[in-house]
């Protein structure tokens, strides 16, 4: 486990970890006829990970580089643990950022790019150096250590710009830009659970920014969902799979996202009904408990790590196709029993059904 070291003597600015960040009525735009964001506010606090999640276009990118200090806003103001840094640069602010190809300094080795930045704020003293050991070690970067980047691979490159974000001690908070997407497949979870682990053992507020909905839920402890138009929700991961505020978040977040139907075979005429497709059994035609019947279209492997052999239903129905979890064969007829359902009106979420059983 990584120690907690103290923060040096403040040299101006924003010094050590921010505990809350407030974003309050942020305007910004690229040019002065449109806005990319518009009257944003968003409060991230205790040290959190808190991921924002969102399609291309939605502005994470730009939110980041108003957190970091590279833009600024036109309207709206940015707080770090209630000191207003809305005109501090980068520097100031004492962020660092994790980028989504790795930014090394090829004529460097390992070790002097991750001492750069100290020397750089005359910051390389003893306690600096054993901080640097410690996350070296911690990150399994020390066979590599006095290895020059071109001979990295992206997983290892990207672990180093991780390293480089984390060996200050006066890091205020470390902002991530989709840093999986140059890293194979199959390392994303290996970095992932690193990410977190050094999160949880400094203690740092991470902010993620990603369009990789299991990126968001995995690695987050709160995820705001964007839209072209702001903030659809903001809660825990769970709170945003069970709960989704508006049908564009229920449907945005899953694999597959949530089925949607007119709600009066529920009982609700004037209501839209959701419900993911563990959420619903499979039964016989005609079954008390079944609320729809359908026809088995496809069956699609799911093959993921928690749903091993498992797999999902495509089922026709009256109201179109559903989504349903169950191993049946095509063409089959079928009931469909839906144990718990999420109720929209206006397109806004008036409660979460869990159906008694009969």
């Amino acid at each position: 486990m990584l120690k907690t070291f103290m923060s040096l003597p403040s040299q101006g600015g924003v010094e050590g970890k921010v505990s809350t960040v407030e974003m309050n009525n942020i305007r910004f735009g690229y040019t002065v006829e449109s806005s990319v964001i518009e009257d944003l506010s968003l409060t991230i606090t205790n040290g959190q990970a808190h991921a924002l999640l969102g399609a291309s276009g939605t502005g994470k990118t730009t939110l980041l580089n108003l957190l970091s200090g590279l833009l600024e806003p036109a309207k709206g103001t940015i707080m770090f643990d209630g000191v207003d840094v809305t005109k501090l640069s980068a520097h100031e602010r004492n962020v660092t950022q994790v980028f989504q190809f790795p930014v090394l300094y090829e004529a460097l080795t390992v070790e002097e790019n991750l001492l750069f930045a100290l020397r750089n704020r005359n910051e390389l003293d003893r306690q600096a150096r054993d901080r640097v050991a410690q996350i070296v070690d911690e990150l399994s970067l020390v066979e590599v250590l006095h290895a020059k980047p071109r001979v990295l691979d992206l997983y290892q490159k990207q672990l180093v710009c991780v390293a480089k974000s984390v060996v200050r001690a006066r890091t205020s908070l470390v902002l991530l830009d989709e840093p999986l997407t140059a890293v194979d497949p199959g390392r994303k979870w290996q970095l992932r659970q690193v990410l977190s682990r050094m999160q949880r053992e400094l203690n740092l507020t991470m902010i993620y920014v990603t369009h990789d909905q299991t990126e968001a839920l995995s690695f987050a402890d709160r995820v705001s969902v964007l839209t072209e138009e702001g903030i659809a929700q903001t809660g825990t991961p769970q709170e945003i799979y069970e709960a989704p505020l508006t049908p564009y978040v229920g449907h945005f977040v899953g694999s597959p996202g949530m089925n949607f139907m007119a709600g009066h075979r529920f009982g609700y005429p004037e209501s839209v009904i959701g419900f993911r497709p563990e959420w619903a059994m499979l039964t016989e035609v005609g079954a008390q408990n079944a609320q729809l019947e359908g026809q088995v279209g496809e069956r699609c492997f799911l093959g993921t790590k928690d749903r091993i052999d498992q797999g999902l239903t495509y089922v026709a129905t009256e109201y179109g196709e559903l989504a349903v979890e169950g191993p049946l064969r095509q063409g089959q007829m079928l009931g469909i029993s839906v144990s718990r359902f999420v109720r929209y009106e206006n397109e806004k979420l008036k409660e979460v059904v869990n159906v008694p059983t009969t």
